[in-house]
């Protein structure tokens, strides 16, 4: 019969040898090396023609993209989209292999409203929105969310297990906040629908989630959570207009694309 202590060493060694599993893989579409010599002013190749654009769109994202397609659409093609990368799309670049094609990063799109003229547009074109139906094989709809919190499931992301009425109503002033300023047009996406300056980008998330009198434990771990989650940044590094707009920017019953 294994003792107790004999039993916690085996599985503490089984514990360090996963750890130590080397992950394989590498990095994709990884253009920094070519930027840094165009930053660090390196020599190049001379040239061996020289081309005149009235136009020239630097960078094959999805924005340089969509000057072009915008471009197109009203007729105008003497320009010429610049892209470093061997593969356009930016964020939007894919792979693919013997199955199917895969992104290679998170990509989505909130469903525009009828608002968002440009971009529904776009839809059309790509085939993706026909007489103001969606593709039902192009929407992606929001997951069942469960938490899994001391032990047991909750449904839905809020805490619920081991809240107080403190914290409860502190979810609650938060969500009505948010409803304010979804309200306000202010962060909408586009920003020129709405965006206008705002003292919000002179203080951080933490500090104007302090300035409210939030002290939930749990909201206050989402809310950095959230910063971290879009801008790669903690809640006391992304101002509260970044923070906010997480929240605010869209209908909080949006579906992606």
């Amino acid at each position: 019969m294994p003792t107790r202590r004999r039993f916690l060493s085996a599985a503490l060694i089984g514990l360090t040898a996963k750890a130590e599993r080397r992950i394989s893989g590498g990095f994709v579409n990884e253009a920094f090396p070519t930027g840094h010599r165009l930053r660090d002013h390196s020599a190049f190749p001379a040239a061996s023609r020289t081309e005149k654009f009235p136009i020239v769109i630097v960078g094959g994202g999805m924005a340089g993209l969509n000057a072009a397609w915008r471009l197109q659409k009203r007729g105008f093609h003497d320009f010429v989209l610049l892209e470093m990368e061997p593969q356009p799309g930016g964020n939007s670049r894919w792979g693919q292999n013997d199955i199917t094609a895969y992104p290679w990063a998170a990509h989505y799109v909130p469903v525009p409203d009828a608002r968002a003229t440009l971009v529904r547009e776009l839809f059309e074109d790509l085939g993706v929105l026909k007489d103001g139906q969606w593709d039902e094989r192009r929407l992606c709809f929001a997951p069942q969310e469960r938490l899994f919190l001391h032990g047991r499931w909750q449904e839905g992301i809020e805490p619920e297990i081991a809240s107080t009425d403190r914290d409860r109503e502190d979810y609650r002033r938060f969500h009505d906040l948010m409803s304010e300023f979804r309200a306000s047009g202010q962060f909408t996406i586009p920003m020129e629908r709405g965006a206008r300056p705002s003292d919000l980008d002179h203080q951080s998330m933490a500090q104007w989630m302090t300035e409210k009198k939030f002290t939930a434990p749990y909201l206050n771990w989402y809310i950095n959570y959230a910063c971290r989650d879009d801008y790669g940044a903690l809640a006391h590094e992304t101002s509260a207009w970044a923070g906010i707009q997480y929240f605010a920017s869209r209908d909080p019953d949006d579906k992606g694309r």
